[in-house]
């Protein structure tokens, strides 16, 4: 496909209505060359909006290498209604142009049937390269890295480099040239430039350069993510536990996985999981909602049933009538600061930094800020509560107004300050764990805040009306 510039929102769909309008036409020539003209990228998008038929259409006429590059960029719930309509062997000659990383994310989408066909099918040596990919955790470096690098002998020459980059797939970009020795351990590098610049009998010894960090096959995405990030790299080396070179992990690799990690802890602290965008189907997408959502709806039962059961016997005096006016404002604002305190401590332990990491700085930091933020809206809320209590006392004895609104302005500040510090421990208790600390900002932990603070709201406002209510 032409390599033309990202076509502007606009231009995409304009390039959708056209499209739209030629298959209506069935002029399947014009269309064959405005998908050829066009990115494979901008064709991608305009696949996931298009019908059934329409998108067999387009696959039909794709050339292959076409396909594979339109198949891997569209979302994984369009590639699986896709690969579902396309056959054995139209699968085949797509996943046989790909480069290996990509098509084993395309063949990870497939049954294990469909799977040990393809493999079959296409050459011995790829097919080697696809099933080891897929033994890796997909997201692991060995799952998003490629094995195809280009490696020279440290008793080699810059000729020698040249040379392997000459005999290299010239669809493949590369920055660095892995230095390696005879059993084929990762040595080093050497940069383009330098061999460039440097005579060709020039030994890869005297230009060796040793800073660029290397990863194992089972560091997480995220974690490379980070040290690419704090160390402004474009490639890195992929080694196994005896340090031998096993592949390469490049700059678009990552920006990829941080797209990835975003995207998953949105859903998580949202209460559903990645798993709902890679189906079509709705009964499954919802069926990844519901457990969160009736989760949470037990919850909130469970606490509202054993708030009721302790405090009912107060129900039928006048000052708690009063008290459930804002009792929603409680429990929702001391939810909300949990929020924000989670959802702040769940992006520190995401970037990998060691001032996130540390528990104790990161509460000296947050829980003065919940300090602050407790002080304000208990002070707001208790003034606001108590004028407007004794404004309207309504069936309350004297004096009763000031207290309830004490014990509102009380109520907000120490739910504030119990809901910040769940806030700040839950993300490292579910990491000690080995859970997605995203989960602390989800349904569940929300609907324990809210418990939370109804609880302190309601037991301060009890205890203050017994010890000075009139």
């Amino acid at each position: 496909m032409a390599k033309e510039k990202n076509l502007s929102e606009l231009a995409r769909k304009q390039l959708l209505d056209r499209i739209e309008q030629l298959i209506e036409q069935k002029d399947l020539e014009e269309l064959r060359q405005l998908l050829s003209d066009s990115r494979s990228s901008d064709v991608a998008e305009v696949v996931e909006v298009l019908d059934e038929i329409a998108r067999q259409i387009l696959f039909d006429l794709l050339a292959p290498e076409d396909a594979g590059e339109v198949l891997e960029k569209i979302d994984e719930a369009t590639r699986t209604e896709i690969v579902e309509d396309l056959t054995n062997d139209e699968l085949t000659n797509i996943v046989a142009t790909l480069p290996p990383d990509e098509a084993a994310d395309v063949v990870a989408d497939l049954s294990d049937a469909q799977t040990e066909k393809i493999l079959d099918q296409i050459p011995k040596a790829e097919s080697a390269q696809i099933e080891k990919l897929l033994s890796y955790d997909e997201e692991s470096a060995g799952g998003i890295m490629t094995p195809e690098v280009v490696a020279v002998n440290v008793s080699g020459t810059i000729g020698d480099a040249i040379e392997q980059i000459r005999k290299a797939d010239p669809e493949e970009d590369f920055y660095h040239v892995f230095v390696v020795d005879e059993n084929r351990k990762f040595k080093g590098t050497v940069n383009i430039q330098t061999l460039l610049r440097r005579r060709p009998d020039t030994a890869i010894a005297d230009v060796l350069e040793e800073e660029l960090p290397t990863v194992g096959l089972h560091t997480d995405q995220e974690e490379i993510a980070n040290i690419f990030r704090k160390n402004d790299l474009i490639v890195m080396p992929v080694v196994n536990k005896n340090g031998i070179l096993m592949g390469r992990i490049t700059v678009d690799d990552i920006v990829d996985v941080m797209e990835e990690e975003a995207e998953e802890d949105v859903l998580v602290m949202a209460g559903t999981h990645p798993d709902e965008l890679d189906t079509p189907k709705i009964f499954k997408a919802a069926s990844v909602r519901l457990p969160w959502l009736l989760t949470c709806m037990i919850g909130a039962m469970i606490s509202g049933i054993f708030l009721i059961s302790i405090f009912v016997p107060h129900f039928k005096k006048p000052e708690w009538m009063s008290i459930f006016m804002f009792f929603p404002a409680i429990i929702a604002l001391g939810g909300n600061s949990g929020l924000q305190t989670s959802t702040i401590v769940v992006r520190g332990l995401s970037t990998g930094d060691l001032a996130a990491l540390n528990i104790q700085q990161v509460f000296l930091r947050e829980g003065r800020v919940a300090v602050i933020v407790a002080i304000f809206c208990g002070f707001i809320a208790g003034v606001i509560s108590a004028t407007w209590l004794s404004v309207n006392p309504g069936e309350l004895n004297p004096g009763n107004g000031a207290i309830l609104g004490l014990s509102i302005g009380l109520s907000m500040f120490c739910g504030i300050i119990l809901s910040t510090s769940l806030g700040i421990f839950l993300p490292f208790f579910f990491r000690k764990i080995g859970v997605d600390p995203a989960i602390s900002s989800g349904p569940l932990v929300t609907t324990a805040n809210d418990a939370l603070g109804g609880l302190t709201y309601l037991s301060l406002a009890l205890l203050l009306l017994k010890c000075f209510g009139g």
